[in-house]
């Protein structure tokens, strides 16, 4: 959250005619001066990076109210967010939000039904929530002191506080996706009037008291608003072996100036792969491409939308970032003017970064080539069902742009050509064109040799979608089994290979990009699986073995009474049994059980047939992919058989 210290569903299809005429009026005005690009989507190639669910989400302030959040919450499931992360707000709740730590220091008592409310509404749209343990409660404020001061009692505050909440969601039954302690306890004087010192004791004890509370737990920190603290941070968490799951902290910049790179890349990464940082994600867990929120600010404008499409392009192609938290899903209402830089506005209306992140959420993940010629830019992507281009222009001047669609894996579908520009789809500039509509559409068309042509104004954006009519949506989500964690595994942040797995759709996307040798993994732990699972997998690109560690295979890892005492891999070939790169998960040995597949573009698990005596039901699945040469990827669906 930010004020403080800058203070002191699916796509319509109804076509807008009026809307439309007007446009095109507006647009052949401009063609004249416009630029030429040209642009060619080939949906029969597959490219880097996979356009992944899995990575985005939604940041909040402690200053929505609970009414609001209800209001939203449709909006916010249309965005197919993965995590959502807010403030708690202990000692400074604000609007309709009561004290939730009450009694005294020496008997804190909790009020638990607002903040399960908006944890189901969270759950209920399909995200995981993400509280961040935020301040100091009304009882552990020191005599005339502050919510940002440190708690009076620090152990009251770390070990009976913070996990009372985390016993309360796991009694009853509700998923937390990560328990962050504090934010940005760097902003001196600002969210932490304390020390660094204090801060890293208030980590130690309450990561270990969450984990006491929930062996589960995922726990992240430290929320920095700067840098300095990160070496220090993940020093005491080394030195002291202390939970984390996450390494968090915040940015508002360009996603393209190297800053993020600079400032954190390094902060979790030795280019070792048994550094036990390995398998840590890094969490960009607030962030705005801009960091000028006085309104009006091209944030809420129909510039924004381009700006966060850029941004997201960016964000892709650095697989060493795990999740990124927009800020901010809603505006906040504050004292003072602050933060105006929400998805929705405080009624709840949407703004054009809004429908730009609902035209992400929509795109296949499956990355197609693009050829740009021009000043133009954008993503591609496809499945069976649906082939999207995403363009946008930030040059400075409108594009008159031409574009092909190639390859469309289906024979006739619907077109439709999406905007969002001053006259559509951005409510601040128009509000008579608040939503996303089709400007144009062709219904029942061929799609051999379909393409479209017109003007991209400054800081517009143009989506072009064919599909097949069908409805099939590939995102849907599915319920296979509990998952109690996804894990990543990217020990080396310099290199482009990346590796995600979306809990949601079960479905894992890895790729070497341009590397030739890099070691990455991904997958999930899981209890209540069937008994059969169904492995689809799509690959890509010349794989190699180019030592004794080139790898494309399944892992997965049984658990018993004892804990993880079985592994088994499964492959089609890539595989060698000298293999000695370490298994960050599960048993973390070589495997116990070895079995290769015919086709491993189609196969079958019997998990009860593979799990050794006492299994719990609980296994560690993840996908591997290593040393397989340049260009090498694939995408892997897991269904019940």
């Amino acid at each position: 959250m930010k004020a403080l210290r800058r203070a002191g569903a699916a796509l319509g299809v109804a076509s807008l005619l009026g809307a439309s005429l007007v446009a095109q009026s507006a647009q052949s005005a401009e063609s004249a001066q416009a630029a030429a690009a040209t642009v060619a989507a080939d949906f029969a190639s597959s490219a880097d990076y996979p356009l992944i669910k899995s990575k985005f989400g939604v940041f909040n302030s402690g200053y929505v109210s609970l009414d609001r959040w209800k209001r939203d919450v449709p909006l916010l499931a249309t965005l197919r967010p993965a995590r959502v992360r807010w403030e708690m707000m202990w000692g400074n709740e604000q609007h309709d939000w009561a004290p939730m730590v009450t009694g005294t220091a020496a008997n804190p008592q909790y009020n638990f039904s607002q903040v399960d409310q908006l944890v189901d509404l969270i759950n209920n749209a399909g995200a995981l929530p993400v509280p961040a343990l935020t301040y100091t409660p009304s009882i552990l404020k020191p005599p005339g002191g502050s919510w940002n001061n440190p708690p009076t009692n620090p152990s009251v505050w770390a070990n009976q506080i913070v996990p009372a909440f985390a016993n309360h969601w796991k009694q009853t039954g509700r998923r937390i996706g990560s328990y962050e302690i504090w934010n940005e306890p760097d902003l001196a004087g600002v969210f932490w009037t304390g020390s660094q010192a204090q801060y890293l004791d208030l980590y130690r004890d309450a990561s270990r008291a969450l984990r006491a509370a929930d062996p589960d737990a995922y726990v992240e920190g430290p929320a920095l608003c700067c840098v300095g603290w990160s070496g220090p941070f993940v020093n005491r968490v080394l030195s002291e072996n202390l939970p984390l799951g996450g390494f968090s902290f915040h940015a508002y910049t360009d996603a393209t100036n190297g800053s993020l790179e600079n400032n954190y890349r390094g902060a979790t990464d030795s280019g070792l792969t048994a550094y036990r940082m390995a398998s840590v994600d890094n969490n960009l867990n607030e962030y705005n491409w801009t960091n000028d929120f006085t309104a009006p600010t091209d944030v809420i404008t129909h510039r924004g939308a381009a700006q966060m499409l850029k941004s997201y392009k960016a964000l892709l192609a650095k697989p060493w970032i795990t999740h990124v938290e927009w800020a901010q899903f809603q505006d906040p209402v504050c004292p003072s003017t602050c933060d105006v830089i929400g998805l929705l506005d405080r009624n709840g209306r949407k703004r054009a970064s809004y429908n730009a992140f609902q035209l992400y959420a929509n795109m296949p993940v499956e990355r197609k080539q693009l050829n740009v010629n021009g000043a133009v830019d954008g993503m591609a992507s496809s499945d069976g069902h649906k082939s999207g281009i995403l363009l946008w222009n930030t040059s400075g001047a409108p594009q008159s742009v031409s574009a092909a669609l190639n390859n469309v894996p289906f024979a006739r579908g619907n077109f439709r050509v999406y905007r969002i520009d001053a006259q559509h789809a951005s409510f601040e500039d128009n509000p008579a064109s608040e939503h996303l509509a089709p400007v144009e559409q062709r219904l029942g068309t061929s799609t051999a040799g379909l393409n479209w042509s017109g003007t991209i104004p400054d800081h517009g954006v143009v989506y072009l979608e064919a599909e097949d009519g069908t409805g099939t949506d590939t995102l849907a989500g599915r319920h296979l089994a509990n998952v109690v964690r996804s894990n990543r595994y990217i020990p080396n942040h310099g290199k482009p290979a990346y590796a995600s797995f979306d809990r949601r759709t079960w479905t894992a996307a890895l790729g070497m990009a341009g590397e030739t040798w890099a070691d990455v993994a991904a997958g999930t732990v899981a209890s209540s699986l069937p008994a059969n699972l169904r492995v689809r997998l799509q690959a890509s690109g010349t794989f190699q073995q180019l030592d004794a560690n080139s790898l494309l295979g399944l892992r997965i890892d049984f658990q018993t009474a004892g804990g993880y005492t079985k592994g088994v891999l499964v492959h089609g070939g890539l595989y060698n049994s000298g293999r000695s790169a370490p298994h960050p998960w599960g048993t973390q040995r070589q495997p116990d059980q070895v079995v290769t597949v015919p086709n491993f573009s189609d196969f079958t698990v019997n998990l009860p047939g593979l799990a050794p005596p006492g299994w719990t039901g609980r296994a560690t699945i993840s996908f591997h992919l290593q040393n397989s040469g340049p260009t090498t990827r694939f995408t892997a669906n897991i269904r019940a058989a």
